[in-house]
């Protein structure tokens, strides 16, 4: 009943945003994503200081054949559905966690891990570190993946790093992803090549020669167009986007003198808009885009100062960063939920400015002390009703 396409749309749109966190560390590949339920009561002033994870899913790996063949060897070539695969297990520190076990796969970090892109309508966009292929796109919940086509160009024509992101074109009801390259060459042109998930296809998008960076951060798709933190060398910091419908690539309007400042700037979608987060000198300040596209609308909507918090046990401020979670606005008090974060220590911050209380929370559930952090809306929606056609094989990490 659940899986049926009516009621998968129906269950999308009234789905709560959640924070998806997955274990980050050097020498393992983790494919667990924890899920924290975002709601009010779990953060109401003078609760504990600490939140906890429950619901636990599972990425597809980089290489589906090559995991079997390991799994084989390991387990005498055993027939096991994957979801239960133990590839290699150590005790926890008996004193903590007496009886259970650490599970990853026993391969190199480097060369077998997904990084996450970004997150769009319940869908993850996946790519290895420091490589552009292969890219995958996948339900946590339901477990489905896809693997896209290679891209097409010559990789002596470009840098070993592209840019990715994923996205959602809603007049055609399509996904599509956007990979753009920088030439070795700077003086060049950038290459942006574009796949709608179903095709087997990489279409070459001309791109204008005055538009150049030295690395993007932040995909985030709002309003049928992909946004990107922009770094350049020579100019100042700005923001990229590419329009589905234009198909055109182009600057962006960004808040006024955030990119001027020294803050560590994070770009995200809340609550359908537009919105830059940065951290400077222990401020918060959170902007939003009322009106989309227009430069004036963008608006200061927050500014917290968390110096007052011990939490941080006085780490180098300019080290961390921060991006809001949920902005809680129906049926709860006027509040913002936010992750604050140097790589190493992650902490959730509520704010209430209406009574100016701020509330901070550790998070329990993982033993990793390094994690990966998106905003996601979990969703039933399978991806054989997103991909069209036959050309595309959807694929599922619970099958033999």
């Amino acid at each position: 009943m659940i899986s049926e396409s009516h009621f998968t749309k129906l269950h999308f749109e009234q789905a709560p945003t959640c924070l998806m966190i997955r274990p980050a560390q050097h020498n393992r590949v983790a494919r667990t994503m924890h899920v924290l339920e975002c709601e009010p009561e779990k953060f109401e002033i003078g609760s504990n200081n600490h939140v906890k994870l429950e619901p636990i899913f599972k990425l597809p790996l980089r290489d589906a054949k090559s995991f079997r063949e390991k799994r084989d060897v390991i387990n005498n070539k055993s027939k096991r559905p994957l979801r239960a695969v133990r590839l290699v297990s150590e005790k926890n520190n008996e004193n903590k966690n007496k009886g259970k076990q650490r599970v990853y796969i026993a391969c190199n970090p480097n060369y077998d891990k997904f990084n996450i892109v970004n997150s769009c309508n319940g869908f993850l966009c996946l790519r290895p570190p420091y490589k552009i292929i292969p890219l995958v796109i996948c339900n946590p919940v339901t477990g489905e993946f896809i693997r896209l086509p290679p891209v097409t160009l010559n990789k002596a024509r470009v840098t070993m790093v592209g840019h990715v992101g994923f996205g959602f074109h809603s007049k055609t009801n399509e996904y599509k992803v956007i990979t753009i390259w920088r030439r070795r060459h700077e003086f060049k042109p950038l290459i942006l090549e574009i796949n709608t998930l179903g095709t087997l296809l990489w279409r070459t998008i001309e791109v204008d020669i005055h538009i150049s960076f030295s690395y993007l951060r932040c995909p985030t798709c709002v309003n049928d167009t992909l946004h990107w933190i922009r770094h350049s060398n020579n100019e100042q910091t700005s923001i990229l986007c590419f329009s589905f419908e234009s198909e055109r690539l182009q600057l962006f309007p960004s808040p006024p003198h955030v990119f001027g400042i020294r803050g560590n700037i994070r770009m995200g979608e809340l609550r359908g808009f537009l919105s830059i987060c940065d951290i400077f000198l222990h401020v918060v300040t959170l902007w939003l885009m009322n009106e989309y596209g227009i430069a004036e609308s963008w608006t200061k909507v927050y500014n917290i100062d968390v110096s007052a918090f011990s939490l941080f046990n006085n780490h180098v401020w300019p080290r961390y960063e921060c991006f809001p979670i949920k902005h809680f606005k129906d049926g709860a008090a006027n509040a913002i939920l936010l992750m604050i974060y140097n790589y190493t220590n992650y902490f959730i911050y509520y704010y209430e400015p209406e009574k100016n209380e701020i509330k901070a929370f550790q998070i329990q559930g993982t033993d990793s002390k390094c994690i990966e952090a998106i905003s996601h809306i979990p969703s039933l929606i399978s991806l054989k009703d997103v991909v069209k056609g036959d050309n595309i094989e959807v694929l599922n990490i619970h099958s033999r």
